[in-house]
């Protein structure tokens, strides 16, 4: 699937990063900031925009969502004329905008540039990743700030993307690991995100094709064209490979691939951690050798799906692999309604803020706060 990537503000372009190591056959990719520093960094990444460099001289908007937006706005022309070269030469199917939403360019600023794609580019969909930030050990007063725009970009983001695949950060954090850097866990979290994608977005690539092809127009379908928030989960084991009989890991068998799948929708595997019932629409993507592709047992893990999400009918593609040494299962919940984690934030930044709990819920119907109000 051929994706244009922007990443916007310094999570977003660590993403992006990441992405196009996998696959520059099929992936382009752009980088925005308003700090220069985090620019330098990005290797794989050829097309770098600094933006509001003689208002902030390169040093970023210090997580001032507002300051994002406005100066995302203003810089839309110097934005627009990179990206429609991209466009152009590429032919893109689909545009994505990956950013963190606790910090102040890539949150205030994806939704403005997202509003200006979507009104030039009206056949392309325009998705964004959402990237909720990890607050473990932060002082007080940096935390509720972090959870607070990530509260108020999601509720900005919800009307001006196609789709926002939610990313928390959190949900990798690894307490029993003592020597680990939080630049260490981004770079996991970054890694094993762009290698998740791009399994699912290449799976209909391969040649010879797979016996049930997942092409872009399922990922399309999947996604949908109406402001929906989705998640990804990814539950994968080791298998035992005879060659290396001394590496360990598991027998595969239909029971032992069946759960695999229906454990790809647990919390603790979802980029998002939500109660998947409910969904609008899932897709499946079994990923293995294609001796370990067994019907039977992907048939019912399907059918677990569809009742775990209750959606009619889930999508399937698989991805036969002969070097891979894991069998895997990935799925994309679309439509999702159980903003819980969400909620938990607002109520910890009124704690952090002295006031007290509100009984409102996060939706993706918020009140609308358009570019032009910021």
């Amino acid at each position: 699937m051929r994706v244009l990537w922007i990443g916007f503000g310094q999570a977003g372009g660590k993403i992006t990063n990441a992405l196009l190591g996998m696959n520059r056959r099929v992936y382009s990719g752009i980088a925005i900031n308003t700090e220069e520093a985090d620019l330098s960094g990005l290797g794989n990444i050829r097309e770098k925009i600094l933006i509001g460099k003689y208002a902030l001289r390169g040093r970023g908007v210090g997580s001032d969502i507002d300051l994002g937006a406005s100066i995302a706005e203003k810089s839309l022309a110097q934005m627009m004329d990179s990206i429609d070269a991209m466009v152009r030469k590429r032919d893109p199917e689909v545009i994505w905008i990956s950013a963190g939403l606790g910090g102040g360019t890539g949150a205030g600023g994806s939704f403005v540039l997202a509003n200006e794609l979507k009104k030039v580019y009206k056949h392309i969909p325009v998705y964004g990743i959402g990237v909720m930030p990890s607050v473990t050990g932060m002082p007080n007063d940096k935390e509720a700030l972090n959870l607070s725009n990530t509260v108020k970009s999601f509720e900005l983001w919800s009307h001006y993307f196609n789709n926002i695949l939610l990313v928390d950060n959190g949900q990798y954090e690894q307490p029993n690991v003592t020597r680990e850097s939080v630049e260490g866990m981004f770079q996991r979290v970054n890694e094993n995100l762009a290698q998740t994608l791009t399994t699912v977005l290449s799976a209909g690539e391969m040649r010879p094709p797979p016996q049930e092809v997942f092409s872009s127009s399922e990922v399309k379908a999947t996604m949908g064209l109406i402001g929906d928030v989705s998640t990804i989960g990814h539950c994968s084991e080791e298998i035992r490979i005879k060659s290396q009989f001394w590496r360990g890991g598991m027998e595969p068998g239909t029971r032992e691939l069946e759960s695999i799948i229906e454990r790809s929708v647990d919390k603790n595997n979802l980029t998002f951690p939500t109660d998947v019932s409910g969904a609008r629409s899932a897709s499946l993507i079994v990923h293995g050798r294609p001796e370990h592709l067994y019907t039977q047992a992907i048939a019912l893990g399907r059918t677990r799906l569809e009742e775990l999400t209750t959606v009619g009918k889930v999508r399937y593609g698989d991805y036969p692999d002969r070097r891979t040494k894991y069998l895997s299962a990935i799925t994309i919940v679309s439509g999702i309604n159980d903003f819980t984690r969400l909620d938990q934030m607002k109520k910890r930044v009124q704690e952090l803020n002295g006031s007290a709990p509100s009984n409102s819920h996060i939706t993706t119907d918020s009140v609308v706060v358009g570019p032009s109000t910021v």
